[in-house]
């Protein structure tokens, strides 16, 4: 049952965050990876279903050249959240900024290295993560914003239920 509850919350931000119009990389699948290990015990699956998921959408949307260093931002996002998510404000507010700078480090990384337009040097790089410096900010802030939701939602609901059993 679990399973089925993260493959329908995790495809389901990932189809709004495709459907939905929004500013680049404001989105909410960091969040969602941030709070896979909420709803799976499993490394496995808390690593590897935000890169399936996005690999079946991308079958449909179109490969491109980054595809790699997303999905091994994912995986390392995953990784992050394994080990270190705890049902605190505190972790989940940490997560939300190492997240999003993982993702920003790595596939900026590989946009320097694929690209004509920055020269193969320490300053094509430095330009690179320059340019890339609005979509992190998009990022961040959509990932902390979206990760105190995900937050407040759940602790709601538990207190919901907590109440209806009483």
């Amino acid at each position: 049952m679990n399973l089925l509850k993260g493959l329908i919350f995790f495809t389901t931000l990932f189809a709004l965050s495709r459907i939905i119009p929004h500013p680049p990389n404001f989105t909410p699948l960091i969040s969602g990876a941030i709070f896979l290990p909420y709803l799976f015990q499993d490394k496995r699956l808390v690593m590897l279903l935000p890169v399936v998921t996005m690999f079946v959408a991308d079958i449909f949307l179109g490969f491109h050249g980054l595809m790699i260093w997303t999905y091994g931002a994912f995986l390392m996002i995953g990784l992050l959240s394994f080990n270190y998510f705890k049902f605190k404000p505190t972790s989940i507010f940490i997560l939300s900024i190492l997240s999003p700078s993982v993702f920003f480090l790595i596939t900026n990384f590989g946009v320097w290295l694929g690209s004509e337009f920055y020269s193969q040097s320490v300053e094509g790089l430095t330009a690179s993560y320059i340019m890339g410096l609005p979509f992190y900010a998009n990022s961040l802030t959509s990932t902390v914003l979206f990760s105190a939701s995900f937050y407040a939602v759940i602790s709601a609901a538990s207190t919901l239920s907590f109440l209806k059993k009483r």
